[in-house]
């Protein structure tokens, strides 16, 4: 049996393919949703968003005050009561099985802590109960643990069902413990404040594959603040659960908000060093999964003292890697790393390897998307705060088979801060199969990076950099380095460092460096309109000093792209577009593109526009069938290799006019090489240049 997801947004279809159950596993196996029929009399209704309640503070303020949370409260002031576990048999006198009946029905108040006199193998030969009252099973607890490493207490659920925190259990804990062999879900959670901390779901004790035929971990509806791995110190090198080797996802959150997952590694064996697959997605976030925050924003050891920084403070100091140790390292998988569906909004990513091994700078890819975003909202991606240096506690999206990240039919999503495509390190090539951004379908107001520091890296991707089709609109990328290392050398995107074919509109390129890309650094194509790009470095370094090449040309519009604008009045480190440095031409206007104004930028020298940094094949190709665009005013087109500004034939009604051609910013002679413009279409207007003396 399988399960086929299919989102269609009209232009372009989703699709999701889960790998279900064994034969005769039985319909509520095909998503893992079991127990879904229970009663949720005893779980406080979720607040209703129309009752203005849908934000994370006011869901908090609305959510029950919970019976006990043992993982944030260390005075407990409720009875306790210790069971213990004295056998591996599946029933009987001192079983888990009788511990937990014990627990649900034994008349006591209280939290009931049930703990191991014994380690090893539990096979069960039924299901064990639902748990429904608050009860700490401390697998921690067994002969020969040692605390922060691998489980002594396996629970092979021998094609029964998983373990269940059923409405009623608040409050309880499942720490230490390995869970496999299940029929449905290795551990599904219908109750609020659950810790879950240590364990291995999927894996047998060896570590070894031993999957669950659902999911790893299931939270429903009726959950929320659950804590998925504990790391309260933020030390390096905790792990806190191991979710791999499962038939469907390794966690899925359906509708279950306010959660936090920290320092869990999902689809790969205990030391992150190889893919132990969920067949599925690593995470799964679905109908209206809320305000979870998937990582952390801790950047620091707190052994060494040392700080993560990557780049060196932009550049100019030795770097230091410190790995973010709340972040989770999801990959492996054979679906997404992350997938966020369905009005799943509000959600936070925050210092996560998704594509790599445990030390971000190997590859370990999801078979899809690293993150995919599909119909939700106000979703964030970020590494750093604006009063850090950057990247600090980046998300590392890299050497997944598909997108490093997809928003399809998105509205708000915030990428800031992040690395696709490149290692950990700052110095690794580790790209994406697809775009290391690509943006779809009808998403809207995208912010990929900001004001310094900001911005993003994606490089060294088998497609581009960043891609922005379909209708979306309200795009924004800023302070990206598309094409190459963060204030560093290039690792080339194998197409181009931006791509924008999307008809929506209102979309902006803004302060980027592009360059170092095997194609164009910047592409605007398709039926584009309405993109503004200014102001951005196309084929020099980061400072603007030295060339960086893109393999084709620094900006280049094509097809029917019309109504662009290529210049501007924003102002930020970059002064203008600088245009400069390319193996192709400067610019290149070619196809039916039509109507697109070209402003201010320098084509063919440094930023400063002093020096020559030579387009090797001239300064500005108008060519195929363009008409009506206009060059000028105030461009500098000088010091290419070629003509300054070609005109082939075929083109018509294009306007050249108050450029600088030949001659620098100070007004002193940097010739092209061959002639200053030459023109050979129809009805094109040259006029009010100034050039050099002959």
């Amino acid at each position: 049996m399988s399960q086929l997801l299919t989102v269609s947004n009209g232009s372009r279809t989703a699709r999701r393919y889960f790998p279900g159950a064994a034969a005769g596993g039985g319909a509520a196996i095909l998503l893992g949703l079991i127990v879904a029929a229970m009663a949720p009399a005893a779980v406080p209704p979720r607040p209703s968003a129309a009752a203005g309640s849908g934000t994370p503070a006011a869901r908090a303020a609305a959510a029950p005050a919970p019976r006990l949370v043992p993982a944030l409260d260390a005075k407990l002031t409720v009875p306790r009561h210790t069971l213990r576990v004295t056998t591996r048999a599946s029933s009987g006198r001192g079983s888990l099985r009788a511990a937990i009946r014990l627990a649900d029905y034994g008349g006591r108040r209280g939290v009931t802590v049930i703990k191991f006199a014994v380690r090893g193998v539990m096979k069960l030969r039924r299901a064990l109960p639902a748990i429904t009252s608050t009860v700490l099973i401390e697998g921690t607890s067994a002969p020969r643990y040692v605390w922060g490493g691998a489980p002594v207490v396996e629970l092979n659920c021998a094609g029964h069902a998983g373990l269940v925190f059923a409405p009623g259990s608040t409050g309880s804990q499942l720490l230490g413990l390995a869970v496999d062999g299940a029929r449905g879900n290795g551990v599904t959670v219908l109750s609020s404040w659950v810790t879950i901390n240590g364990n291995y779901l999927g894996l047998n004790l060896a570590g070894r594959a031993s999957g669950n035929r659902g999911n790893g971990l299931f939270l429903g509806p009726a959950s929320s603040h659950d804590l998925i791995g504990l790391n309260q110190r933020g030390r390096a090198g905790v792990v806190a659960n191991v979710v791999s080797g499962n038939a469907l996802n390794g966690i899925v959150l359906d509708g279950s908000w306010h959660n936090t997952l920290v320092s869990n590694r999902i689809g790969t064996n205990p030391a992150g060093t190889r893919a132990i697959r969920n067949r599925g997605n690593g995470l799964l976030l679905v109908n209206g999964a809320d305000a979870n925050e998937i990582g952390g924003k801790d950047f620091v050891n707190p052994v060494t003292g040392q700080a993560n920084d990557p780049t060196g403070d932009k550049g100019t100091t030795a770097p230091v890697f410190v790995v973010p140790p709340l972040g989770n390292l999801i990959s492996g998988n054979l679906g997404d790393g992350v997938l966020i569906l369905r009005h799943s909004n509000r959600n936070m990513l925050n210092g996560n390897f998704i594509g790599t091994t445990s030390d971000g700078n190997h590859r370990l890819g999801n078979g899809g998307d690293g993150v995919a975003i599909i119909h939700a909202s106000r979703d964030s991606l970020t590494g750093c705060a604006f009063i850090n240096n950057p990247f600090v506690y980046y998300n590392v999206i890299s050497a997944n088979l598909q997108n490093g990240l997809l928003v399809d039919d998105a509205g708000n999503v915030k990428v800031q801060g992040n690395f696709f495509g490149t290692g950990a390190d700052n110095a690794t090539v580790l790209g994406n199969h697809g775009d290391g951004i690509a943006v779809t379908g009808t998403s809207r107001n995208t912010q990929v990076g900001g004001v310094i520091p900001l911005g993003n890296v994606s490089a060294g991707n088998y497609l581009n950099g960043i891609a922005v089709t379909g209708r979306a609109r309200g795009f924004v990328t800023f302070n990206t380095f598309g094409g190459l290392f963060a204030f560093g050398a290039a690792a080339p995107n194998h197409q181009d460092g931006v791509l924008i074919t999307s008809t929506g509109g209102n979309n902006l390129v803004r302060t980027n460096v592009i360059s170092g890309n095997r194609g164009n650094g910047i592409e605007i194509g398709g039926h584009a309109h309405g993109v503004t790009v200014d102001p951005n470095i196309a084929g020099l370094q980061t400072k603007g000093n030295g060339v960086l090449p893109n393999g084709r040309d620094g900006l280049l519009i094509d097809g029917n792209a019309h109504g662009n604008q290529i210049g501007g009045s924003l102002r930020s480190v970059i002064r203008q577009n600088t245009l400069s440095g390319n193996d192709g031409y400067g610019l290149a206007i070619t196809g039916h593109a039509h109507g697109n104004h070209v402003f201010g930028a320098y084509i063919g020298t440094l930023i400063l526009g002093e020096a020559a940094a030579a387009n090797q094949r001239g300064g500005v190709l108008i060519g195929g069938h363009a008409f009506g665009n206009v060059i000028g005013a105030t461009n500098l087109i000088s010091g290419n290799t070629g003509n300054g500004v070609t005109l082939l034939p075929g083109t018509r009604r294009n306007l050249v006019a108050g450029n600088l051609i030949g001659l620098n910013r100070l007004r002193k002679p940097l010739p092209n090489s061959r002639r200053q413009v030459a023109d050979y279409g129809r009805h094109n207007t040259v006029r009010a240049n100034r050039y050099p003396p002959r």
